[in-house]
């Protein structure tokens, strides 16, 4: 599969909106991607006779589609921004989608993969939200443990008494002659501070508090909290920052895919002369001095080729983008 003809959709991406780039970067790539557009097709294959049905809501029984889409779904959220709609016709809603009002859109139809700014600007706005735990479970920062929270710290904290006592006992054996006392002035005996906390996978820590309500404001508490978290965030959970890449990463990361695009139509050193595409040189993602020199251009298809694949992990190493073939100069 290869895009034999680009728009200027395909490769100008000057007009992308700063809070549209995340999922515009999401959506141009999946459509670098066989694995992605083949499980589009796949999907709608499998769902359409279900539509005649009356049974298009139903969890796909095809094992392997279901373990494709499952992949896809592996980097969580941004997933959404493709697979929105993925059961539905091309460029068509699901069968009980609500009716429109005058002026309306559906903000989700089958529209990929055509162009990301071919879509209407309702769908590009719904689809440029990509949420995370925090808005879509809803999490907390902080709330009260339940008792299978108590059952599982008291599980964990025996346990782990007991391998320190099992190491403690060992010692002992292997110092008959000496006694307690010795034995920890020597430093061989040990009695490790287990701590009452439970780690689970994402982050989250329950643990035993004590709090001091008798003799603490509501104010004093919480400033003592506020320095407890700091001294005891764990090191793997660094403070989220909430940020992600700047706008301007993001929009460097889709001029890469634009140059791989321009790349597999061109030679590097026929876009430098002008030779082809000219319009090129009206965008202001290609305005720098830097793009005079054609092995820039070709560092530029290197990095999106390694986008590709920070972005969907998911797909096979040796799966390369649908624009890689680069066209050889003179051609």
């Amino acid at each position: 599969m290869k895009m034999d003809v680009l728009s200027r959709n395909d490769w100008d991406f000057d007009n992308v909106p700063n809070d549209e780039l995340v999922a515009c970067c999401y959506w141009e790539y999946a459509r670098e991607s066989d694995f992605i557009l083949e499980l589009r097709k796949r999907s709608w294959e499998y769902w359409q006779p279900l539509y005649l049905k009356g049974h298009w809501w139903n969890e796909p029984e095809d094992k392997k589609l279901h373990e494709d889409l499952q992949k896809a779904q592996s980097i969580g959220y941004p997933a959404e921004v493709f697979l929105r709609g993925i059961c539905c016709p091309p460029d068509d809603v699901l069968p009980d989608a609500l009716p429109l009002k005058p002026g309306e859109v559906h903000q989700v139809t089958g529209s990929f993969p055509k162009p990301w700014q071919a879509l209407a600007v309702e769908e590009r706005r719904y689809r440029s939200h990509i949420g995370t735990d925090v808005e879509r479970i809803p999490l907390v920062p902080f709330k009260r443990g339940i008792s299978l929270d108590a059952q599982d710290i008291r599980d964990w904290a025996k346990t782990q008494g007991a391998k320190a006592e099992a190491e403690r006992e060992k010692v002992r054996r292997e110092n008959p002659k000496l006694n307690e006392e010795t034995l920890l002035r020597l430093g061989k005996l040990k009695f490790p501070d287990i701590k009452p906390s439970i780690y689970w996978v994402g982050g989250r820590e329950v643990t035993v508090i004590a709090i001091d309500w008798g003799s603490f404001t509501n104010d004093e508490i919480v400033n003592y909290f506020r320095w407890w978290v700091k001294v005891n965030r764990p090191q793997q959970y660094p403070v989220p920052s909430r940020k992600g890449h700047k706008p301007g990463d993001w929009r460097a990361n889709l001029t890469r895919l634009a140059v791989m695009r321009l790349l597999s139509q061109v030679s590097a050193l026929q876009i430098v002369r002008q030779d082809s595409f000219p319009a090129v040189w009206e965008t202001k993602q290609f305005s720098g001095r830097k793009w005079e020199d054609f092995t820039k251009w070709r560092d530029a298809r290197r990095e999106a080729g390694k986008i590709f694949h920070t972005l969907f992990p998911f797909l096979p190493r040796d799966e390369k983008p649908i624009s890689w073939e680069r066209q050889k100069p003179g051609k």
